[in-house]
């Protein structure tokens, strides 16, 4: 169990990073929008982009949320001699590593139903590019 945290503690420690280089370059291309006739499509994408960006940062959040709970496993001896020798402090490191997890995987759902939301935007996005793009 301890090694799956760790794996997927260190997954969401990376995704960041690499969602921070995709969107350095999607920072970049999105100048073009800032143009008046595009402007109207900006909002949109920018919109979407933000989302993404927020849900990176999460994705780092969740990241230390994991290797704290980790650590919490990591310092409860759960042998029986362990456990009967400090009933209470080993009660209280599992509560707290449980509720570690469960704020990592409450902030994973909140940022993909965030992320939800950017359906809508990229579909008014295309359409105002399709507004400006069609001949007159």
């Amino acid at each position: 169990m301890k090694r799956r945290f760790e794996a997927t503690a260190d997954e969401y420690e990376r995704l960041p990073g690499r969602l921070a280089g995709h969107m350095a370059v999607e920072w970049q291309r999105l100048d073009a929008l800032l143009t008046p006739e595009p402007a109207d499509a900006a909002r949109a994408r920018y919109a979407s982009l933000a989302r993404t960006a927020t849900a990176g940062n999460a994705d780092g959040l969740v990241a230390h949320l994991l290797t704290a709970a980790l650590d919490a496993m990591r310092n409860l001896d759960l042998t029986p001699s362990g456990i009967r020798a400090d009933p209470a402090g080993a009660a209280a490191l599992l509560r707290t590593a449980s509720w570690l997890v469960d704020t990592a995987a409450a902030t994973t759902a909140e940022q993909t139903a965030s992320l939800s939301r950017s359906d809508p935007d990229w579909t008014a996005f295309v359409t105002a590019l399709e507004a400006v793009a069609a001949p007159t």
